[in-house]
């Protein structure tokens, strides 16, 4: 009955591709942990920012900056996260030093920022862009009609704006780090479908013949399917991480992490008697009933329909899972009895 064997065939195999899927996130947590890899696509963008071609030493001197020394945890690596204030401060101290009295007015403001450009501390870009601000900084004091609002100061008016620009780019840079995150994850499937044997079309006609099989399946997956008491899904293992605060989660800390995410999810993926890896010749292909070079064709094409579908990701896979297990624990509606 379709209640019975093909919803529960299909909470096997999402609940496959989901715990492939837990594998990948955690190996791509664990590459880009062990690069540096949020902290160089932060630093890229911040580059474009300032139009680092033109003037490297902008760059440079921000990131020395007093400010942003307890960003680093350790000076070999980047900081994967600026808080768009820091940002912000460290580079209005570049182009008006602190205590300078051009912080008191914007025409103050306007002129600093022209010596700086016509001293290359910054180049005309970033000049033309501060001017910019600074100007619509002007206009909405002219717009301000509280007496509240007319009292803050030129300079935090500007910062406000600068932090804003900063915002406004780093949501590009967490344009480009998602894609290539997913080029990665992508790649990651595969290699994990093809080291596992993690074939889509074996594993759909096992678990719809051998009752056992899928009772077991079944069972891990409406476990996995129950947040926050979830052993091989957790939330917290599928979500995106968070920007790391300064300080609190080194480098060391999240690799370690998502090693023990790896080996955790595999080893839960490897123990549910599922047709997977090499060492068994039973999950070759065998060509009975036609050629042989069919089944390894179909092998193939198994083998690529769950790299795709494990690159999707953990949190698409987990969403769901938790329906398709809704929808088999609802069962059929009561025939009526009229």
């Amino acid at each position: 009955m379709f209640g019975s064997t093909v919803l529960e065939v299909a909470v096997g195999v999402v609940f496959v591709y989901l715990s492939l899927s837990l594998v990948c996130t955690a190996a791509n947590e664990l590459i880009a942990s062990l690069v540096a890899w949020r902290g160089r696509n932060l630093a890229t963008g911040i580059r474009n920012l300032l139009n680092y071609r033109d003037n490297e030493e902008l760059f440079r001197g921000i990131y020395s900056h007093a400010l942003f020394q307890s960003l680093y945890r350790d000076r070999s690596k980047l900081p994967s996260y600026i808080p768009p204030r820091t940002f912000a401060l460290a580079l209005l101290d570049r182009v008006v030093p602190a205590g300078s009295a051009a912080r008191n007015s914007l025409d103050g403001m306007r002129g600093a920022v022209r010596e700086a450009a016509a001293q290359k501390v910054i180049d005309k870009q970033v000049s033309d862009t501060l001017l910019v601000l600074i100007d619509d900084a002007e206009n909405a004091i002219k717009e301000t009609v509280t007496d509240v609002g007319k009292a803050r100061t030129a300079f935090s008016l500007v910062q406000e704006r600068v932090e804003t620009w900063f915002n406004d780019s780093m949501e590009r840079v967490a344009g480009w780090y998602k894609r290539k995150t997913q080029a990665l994850i992508f790649a990651l499937a595969l290699v994990f479908t093809f080291a596992l044997n993690v074939d889509s079309i074996m594993i759909t006609k096992r678990l719809s013949s051998d009752t056992t099989l899928r009772a077991a399946v079944i069972g891990a997956a409406e476990k996995s399917a129950q947040p926050p008491s979830a052993v091989v899904v957790a939330p917290a293992a599928e979500a995106p991480a968070p920007a790391p605060v300064p300080g609190q989660e080194g480098v060391e800390a999240r690799t370690t992490a998502a090693y023990q995410a790896i080996v955790k999810n595999q080893t839960a993926l490897q123990s549910l008697g599922l047709p997977l890896g090499w060492a068994d010749r039973q999950n070759w292909p065998q060509g009975e009933g036609w050629p042989l070079y069919w089944d390894w064709l179909s092998k193939v094409m198994g083998l690529l329909v769950t790299a795709g579908a494990a690159s999707l990701g953990a949190p698409f896979w987990f969403d769901m899972l938790s329906k398709v297990v809704s929808v088999r624990s609802a069962g059929e509606k009561p025939k009526s009895s009229g």
